[in-house]
């Protein structure tokens, strides 16, 4: 059977990294590169931890540095008010002391050796893409930025891209204000670009995401098979629990998303995710209360085009089957 080709733009942090690893492990994807982009962590950090995650699998996958800032929105100081996309989450410690987060500046792996490439990830994508025969799938995990200033330097990319599933936005449920999730509240004005480009897009959203959860009892199984891989993971999980428990509990106990790891197993196998529903997505740029909000159109006419798939529900058992799969094939110390 011929692999998927994919590209993935990320923002890497401990979400990113299993999507990341799910990728190179998977024998259905051929991870052509690895774009990288500012969100959960500056740039510096979002590509060195890209590195390291590639490094710790041994992977022969060209990771490219891209946009260290937004398109636009950061270029007024009072775009986004009171809001700082973190909105309601304090500073808290854990019982060692410890600043509890959601991604901390580097993944608990070794520095890496291994260096990105020259070229930058925008250019990257507008040469691959041309090259190719319209043949791979993109899988953004952070801003749209990349991929949208892409998009402006040259169109015809749009034509070139066989479809995109990217992990952003919500329907009902949201985490950077009370309107918007942080990868488009981030970027509002290249999520805008990127959803009505043309290409078929599937939106992956909080509203999914947060229906697929790894748990703590899911950690241990993974601490139990003595692998570099699975010990990341868990160590991860682990992690984003105590943040989520402390910031965000969610309904199923002592557990956490994997936000951008379901908008890659979805790629593998779209039967991850539930209620998929064809509608008109905007995102809104006017600065006001719901800046970076992602407004789907659920009328029965709406009035205008529906351009994005947007998944409202995951099958959270076959997805964390799935990831467990894939890092099983990794071989113990």
């Amino acid at each position: 059977m011929t692999k998927q080709r994919v590209i993935m733009d990320v923002d890497t942090g401990s979400d990113d990294a299993v999507a990341i690893m799910a990728a190179i492990l998977s024998p259905d994807i051929d991870l052509v590169g690895l774009t990288t982009v500012a969100g959960n962590k500056e740039i510096n950090f979002t590509t060195d931890n890209t590195l390291r995650v590639v490094e710790l699998l041994g992977a022969d996958v060209p990771v490219y540095r891209g946009c260290e800032k937004a398109m636009v929105c950061t270029l007024l100081h009072n775009r986004h008010g009171d809001y700082t996309g973190a909105t309601g989450v304090g500073t808290k410690l854990d019982a060692q002391g410890r600043k509890i987060e959601y991604h901390t500046d580097c993944l608990p792996l070794p520095a890496p050796t291994i260096r990105e490439q020259p070229e930058h990830a925008v250019f990257y994508l507008v040469d691959t893409l041309m090259r190719s025969d319209g043949d791979i799938v993109l899988v953004p995990t952070g801003p749209l930025t990349n991929l949208a200033m892409a998009m402006r330097l040259q169109p015809k990319i749009c034509q070139k891209i066989k479809a995109i599933c990217f992990m952003g936005g919500g329907f009902k449920v949201f985490n950077a204000t009370s309107a918007s999730e942080f990868n488009i509240w981030a970027d509002p004005e290249a999520a805008q670009i990127v959803v009505t480009s043309g290409v078929p897009v599937t939106m992956v959203p909080l509203d999914a995401t947060h229906r697929a959860n790894f748990t703590l009892d899911d950690a241990r199984e993974l601490r139990s098979w003595n692998t570099p891989a699975a010990d990341l993971v868990a160590t991860l999980v682990e992690e984003r629990v105590a943040a989520y428990n402390a910031f965000q509990p969610q309904e199923l106990p002592d557990s956490a998303p994997l936000h951008d790891a379901l908008a890659l197993a979805a790629v593998i196998d779209p039967q991850v995710l539930r209620d998929v529903r064809l509608m008109r997505v905007d995102v809104d740029i006017s600065g006001g209360f719901a800046d970076g909000q992602t407004i789907c159109d659920t009328r029965a006419f709406p009035d205008r085009t529906p351009n994005v798939r947007v998944a409202l529900d995951a099958d959270r058992e076959r997805f964390v089957t799935l990831i467990k799969s894939l890092l099983r094939s990794c071989p113990a110390r």
